[in-house]
């Protein structure tokens, strides 16, 4: 398996090299090649195995580790027109199981983790664009300030009320990967990017959705944005058999009074005579995202603080803007809020910065409906509770030792979803409660 990896990334760099050749040759422009080399390592201090089958048997103070490579390959074809590859592994062990032979050993995966052209329109000076166009598999972040939580226009469903954060990688992993169409403005302080993409990783697969997110800054000092979004206006399989979940888990029921039966509950006869009104939960839904950040140390204009390393932002985003009977009552269960402040060191650390969210949300944040049965309900099992602590936290360190090394550090009790012995990540967050917890630290290095 070794040999294999090192096989993989010289036949990418020999492949670059007769790539480059060629390009010299037609005129086409490459970029100095970017690589990112990481491994992290940490442990799970503590843990909630409830909803998670495969963990039922792991234990508190479990060891993460994780090493991976990723490269970047940009080539201007011209003036206008830009294109990206990238590519990467990652080398990473599961928890062990002591009831389940399988969860022992390690894994590994490779995959694309760029893979996209640009087109730049009505250029102006200093890079600004009226309109830049951006087709294929394209890395995106919209919120620069967040460090772990928060970015949650694309790591959050509408139904049922569920937020990601992280992934194989704990660290450095706010943002997503997009497969669609962004058409991007940029002048001056303004941004702004209308995008149609393709569902790739949550349910239900292969639906689109429109989302608009614009910002405009001040002078680097303050920052306001917002996003509206409508998640999966099309879904051609639901289409096809003309309702979100054949099983009929998404239905609900309405009596006169005042009881809602839903997730498939049985109508009893004398009920039925009761019922107003009838329909079911879909993955279909409108979000709604505001943002905004103050750099106090530009603010002041002290020499003592370097750029970003005094700053106040935040985050909220409504996720499903209408109500459904039973599930989904109140929006102010589904609106979640981050707030984040970066400490001043005096340059001791390049950035230290500490973020907390909170959400209402009473429901268990657990995907099993929605990717096992394609059903947009929460999993209401006995066993699966809801949140008892609404309350998450970020502490985030980060101090380059040299030119392109740097070493991140973290603490967390976030959305952390485990990988199980198939390479798929858990249904239920393992952080359910205060005592939940855990710490990594990252060694990066970049070129």
């Amino acid at each position: 398996m070794a040999f294999m990896k090192k096989k993989f990334i010289f036949g990418f760099f020999l492949a670059g090299a007769a790539v480059g050749a060629k390009a010299e040759e037609s005129g086409i422009k490459l970029d100095p090649l970017h690589m990112q080399a990481n491994w992290e390592g940490g442990q799970i201090e503590s843990f909630d195995n409830r909803g998670n089958q495969t963990a039922a048997q792991i234990k508190d103070k479990q060891l993460m580790s994780h090493s991976s490579v990723w490269l970047v390959q940009q080539a201007q074809l011209a003036d206008n027109v830009k294109v990206s590859l990238g590519v990467g592994g990652i080398y990473f062990f599961i928890p062990a199981s002591p009831n389940n032979n399988y969860s022992f050993g390690q894994r590994s995966a490779f995959g694309l983790s760029d893979l996209h052209a640009e087109f730049d329109f009505w250029k102006q000076e200093e890079n600004d664009h009226g309109l830049s166009l951006r087709v294929g598999v394209i890395p995106y972040k919209y919120n620069e300030d967040a460090k772990n939580l928060g970015e949650y226009m694309f790591r959050t469903y509408s139904y049922p009320t569920i937020i990601y954060t992280g992934g194989l990688v704990a660290l450095n992993s706010a943002g997503v990967q997009l497969d669609g169409v962004d058409l991007n403005t940029k002048l001056g302080g303004l941004k702004n990017d209308l995008m149609t993409t393709v569902k790739t990783d949550q349910a239900p697969s292969g639906a689109l959705s429109l989302t608009d997110i614009v910002s405009y800054s001040i002078k680097n000092v303050f920052t306001i944005g917002g996003g509206y979004q409508f998640d999966n206006f099309y879904d051609a399989t639901a289409l096809a058999r003309g309702n979100f979940n054949p099983s009929g888990v998404s239905n609900y029921s309405v009596l006169s009074d005042g009881r809602v039966i839903n997730n498939g509950g049985t109508v009893s006869a004398a009920d039925s005579l009761l019922i107003t009104k009838s329909g079911h939960y879909t993955f279909v839904g409108q979000k709604a995202m505001g943002r905004a950040s103050l750099d106090l140390g530009n603010l002041i204009s002290s020499s003592f603080f370097r750029d970003k390393q005094f700053r106040l932002y935040a985050e909220v985003i409504a996720m499903g803007i209408k109500d459904y009977p039973g599930n989904y009552e109140k929006l102010s269960d589904r609106i979640a809020y981050m707030y984040g402040l970066n400490i001043p060191t005096w340059n001791i650390l390049d950035l230290l910065s500490v973020e907390t969210e909170f959400c209402r949300n009473p429901l268990p944040d657990n995907s099993y409906e929605a990717l096992q049965e394609l059903a947009p309900v929460p999993k209401t099992d006995a066993g699966i509770n809801g949140a008892s602590d609404n309350l998450k936290w970020t502490l985030y360190a980060q101090k380059k030792i040299i030119n392109g090394f740097s070493i991140t550090a973290q603490a967390a009790r976030d959305h952390m979803r485990l990988v199980d012995f198939f390479g798929h990540y858990y249904d239920q967050t393992i952080m359910q409660h205060p005592k939940n917890w855990y710490w990594a630290v990252q060694l990066g290095y970049a070129i």
